[in-house]
């Protein structure tokens, strides 16, 4: 039986960072499992075509059961599936979260976890090119941009001066001292080009001798001896994942020489789960971790006694305004959305709990293709109090899981979505967008009255693409890992991903689960 001192499980924003930081030590011998292909769409690299890969054959294309809270509706979930995961569809803005986000994890039992334990962390993965503060990482495998600094849409800056007109203040650096304001977006894009895990990790470490990439092998359980992990059993495929030769793009580097078929592989140290907020909880279920009376239904043999596996999980929430323009808008270079405004809900809180984007193109598809001529405000509540969670719909290692974010199931957020449509009604009537547009494609003229508001949030309300919490790390009984990110009840393995983080940071979410990798990083090389 193939034997390595670790195995990774998924190659995502968090497996790419792991891979890395693991192989450089010589003598490890670490493999990264990968349920997608090794071919990466030409779409990947190039920036302003994110929004092609939503439902294309490198997004997993999950589906929530239906929300009550927004009428029954099913939402779309989508995740990576190929070298570079969920980092392979991201939008590209480079946000840390407020600095609360994570002092907040440490005083509820996450030690090691708070803002100043990470500072050196997110220091140590950002390579930007214009250093804003003595924090600021210059050195990293991440490159950093400003959108500002290279050619960006005119009506980004519209909407910066828009809010400026009603009173925010101006933000130099959303990572800087106060996020709270308008300002441009620094962005993991360099040249127009996505900066993501894949380019920054993952492929700059595959060239070391120690370093194995699996791809099309999709992992079924972790195999244990006792309450230890020793290894996992998968299925490895026939390469059809592999290459795809309708359309441009490139090929990951992967060991191709392995037979397809069900495989088990024993890991000497550790096995590292990485397979994000939805796949790392299905996981841990069909291995026999977590509540047991769930468990039994599907007949699956309890090895621990997890309550909180797939508890707890929950996401950013947004709708969306489209406003049509007077003259055409000039082709994004960037990645779409090179500017927001951070902002509260109500006076006297400390951090934002609002993120109010910009999109200078109409987001809705059947908007646009009427009103190509568009521009967009994505109103979101960064700071959810509704939680939902992740469970097994069968015993099928194969079948997809439940999932279920709840959106605007806490009438607080409702009301906060609702309260953010208001304002972004608000930028757009401002001087300066006044001249430049001809007015209000959705929600529309007819939607006036608080009750009109409140039906549309909840007819059009959407993931924001922010799934966390899963496997929610802490020291309570709900709990999943402990602060070493290690599983509750068993020994061996370890969560690293979205899933581990106790609740959203109040920003897109790509860099703190970098940073969250990289110290988990140096925890493993430690113990």
């Amino acid at each position: 039986m193939e034997e390595f001192d670790y195995i990774v499980i998924g190659a995502g924003t968090a497996g790419s960072v792991i891979a890395n930081r693991l192989s450089e030590d010589p003598g490890a011998r670490v493999l990264v499992l990968e349920a997608g292909g090794n071919w990466i769409p030409a779409a990947v690299d190039t920036a302003p075509l994110w929004f092609t890969l939503l439902g294309s054959p490198i997004d997993w294309g999950y589906q929530s059961v239906p929300q009550p809270g927004l009428g029954g509706r099913v939402t779309y979930e989508p995740r990576g599936k190929a070298p570079g995961g969920t980092s392979n569809l991201y939008i590209m803005m480079h946000v840390r979260g407020h600095p609360s986000d994570f002092d907040n994890w440490a005083y509820q039992g996450a030690a090691g976890w708070s803002y100043q334990d990470l500072l050196p962390y997110f220091t140590k993965l950002e390579a930007q090119e214009d250093p804003s503060g003595p924090g600021t990482g210059t050195g990293g495998p991440q490159t950093v941009t400003n959108a500002r600094d290279h050619g960006p849409n005119p009506m980004s800056r519209t909407f910066i001066d828009a809010c400026a007109e009603l009173g925010y203040p101006k933000v130099d650096d959303f990572n800087g001292p106060s996020m709270i304001g308008a300002g441009w977006h620094h962005l993991d894009v360099k040249d127009g080009t996505r900066q993501g895990a894949l380019v920054s990790y993952l492929e700059p470490a595959l060239g070391r001798p120690n370093l194995t990439l699996r791809t099309d092998a999709q992992v079924m359980r972790l195999v244990f001896e006792g309450d230890r992990c020793v290894g996992v059993q998968y299925q490895q495929g026939d390469g059809g994942a592999a290459v795809r030769p309708d359309g441009e793009g490139r090929a990951v580097p992967a060991d191709d020489v392995v037979e397809p078929g069900m495989r088990t592989l024993r890991a000497a140290r550790e096995v590292i789960l990485c397979a994000g907020a939805i796949e790392s909880p299905r996981l841990l279920q069909l291995s026999g971790i977590g509540d047991a009376d769930r468990l039994r239904e599907f007949g699956i043999p309890l090895v621990a006694q997890v309550p909180g596996v797939g508890e707890n999980f929950h996401n950013h929430v947004l709708a969306g305004l489209i406003a049509e323009t007077v003259d055409p808008v000039e082709q994004g270079r960037q990645n779409l959305s090179e500017s927001a405004l951070f902002t509260t809900s109500q006076p006297g809180m400390v951090a934002p709990d609002l993120q109010i984007a910009f999109v200078h193109v109409p987001f809705d598809i059947i908007v646009g293709q009427q009103h190509p001529n568009a521009v967009s405000i994505l109103p979101g509540v960064v700071r959810p109090q509704s939680r939902g969670w992740v469970r097994l719909a069968s015993a099928d290692p194969f079948a997809a899981p439940l999932v279920n974010p709840n959106y605007l199931a806490d009438r607080s957020d409702l009301e906060r979505l609702v309260a953010a449509v208001k304002l972004s009604r608000e930028i757009f009537a401002a001087p300066s967008f006044r001249s430049v547009l001809r007015g209000e494609l959705m929600p529309g003229p007819d939607v006036t009255t608080d009750a009109d508001l409140e039906r549309f949030v909840r007819e059009r309300a959407d993931s924001y693409h922010h799934q966390v919490g899963s496997c929610r790390m802490g020291i309570d009984d709900l709990a999943v890992v402990d602060p070493l990110l290690r599983v509750r009840g068993v020994t061996g393995v370890r969560v690293v991903d979205a899933s581990v983080l106790p609740s959203v940071p109040s920003g897109n979410c790509h860099t703190a689960i970098t940073a969250v990798a990289e110290r988990a990083a140096d925890l493993i090389k430690r113990t």
